[in-house]
C-alpha cells in the first residue's frame, strides 16, 4: 500500500470481531512502532501487552473510572453504567500498553514522550497495513497509581502514554470530516 493512502485509510476501530491478536502478529506491530525517530536514539518506550487473566483484573478499575466520569448520582446508574463499561472492555480482543521512560532531565522527557507518541503513530500504520484495527485510548486507569503498578510500570520512572484497543474489525468507520491542508498551514514571508 502506499504511505499515503495507509495514512488516509487509518481509522479509530471501536468494534472488533472477538478472535485476538497472537504474539506473532503483534512483533512486527511492535517493530514497525520502535522504528519511530527518537533523539539520540534513547528508545524511551516499552510496550505490555495484556493477558486475558490481565484485562480481565483490569476491568473493574476501568469500569469504576468510567461511572466515575459519568458522575451517576444514583446507584443504579452508576452501577449500570459500570458494568457497561466493564463488558466493553473485556470484549477488546487485545490490548496494549505503551509506556515512556521519565527521564529526569525535562528537555529529554518531552523529547523521550514526543517520541513514543511517533512510535504509536507508527504502531497504528502498521495495524492499518495489516488489515487490522485499532484504537488509542487515553482511558484514566492509564492514570491511576495502582492499575500502572498492576502492569508493572513504576510511575516514578515511567508513564504510559496510551492502551491501544488492536484486532481484526467489525466494522470500519467512514472518514471523519478533518480541516483542510491550507486551514493547518500558516505561510511567512
Amino acid at each position: 500500500m502506499e504511505f499515503n493512502q495507509l495514512v488516509m485509510l487509518r481509522r479509530s476501530v471501536y468494534k472488533f470481531q472477538p478472535k485476538a491478536l497472537l504474539v506473532d502478529d503483534i512483533l512486527p506491530l511492535v517493530e514497525s512502532a520502535i522504528m519511530a525517530p527518537n533523539h539520540h536514539l534513547t528508545q524511551p518506550w516499552r510496550f505490555i501487552l495484556l493477558g486475558k487473566q490481565t484485562q480481565s483484573q483490569l476491568a473493574h478499575y476501568y469500569g469504576e473510572a468510567k461511572a466515575a466520569k459519568a458522575m451517576a448520582a444514583d446507584a443504579k446508574l452508576y452501577e449500570r453504567i459500570k458494568q457497561q463499561a466493564i463488558d466493553k472492555f473485556l470484549a477488546v480482543p487485545t490490548i496494549l500498553f505503551v509506556v515512556c521512560r521519565l527521564d529526569p532531565h525535562p528537555i529529554i522527557r518531552e523529547e523521550d514522550t514526543a517520541a513514543t507518541y511517533c512510535a504509536i503513530q507508527n504502531l497504528l500504520l502498521a495495524v492499518t497495513d495489516q488489515g487490522l484495527g485499532a484504537q488509542w485510548s487515553t482511558h484514566p486507569i492509564i492514570y491511576d497509581a495502582q492499575v500502572m503498578a498492576e502492569v508493572g510500570v513504576d510511575i516514578t520512572k515511567e508513564r504510559c502514554c496510551a492502551m491501544i484497543y488492536m484486532g481484526y474489525p467489525e466494522v470500519i468507520p467512514p472518514t471523519p470530516p478533518r480541516k483542510s491542508a491550507q486551514e493547518c498551514l500558516t505561510l511567512l514571508p
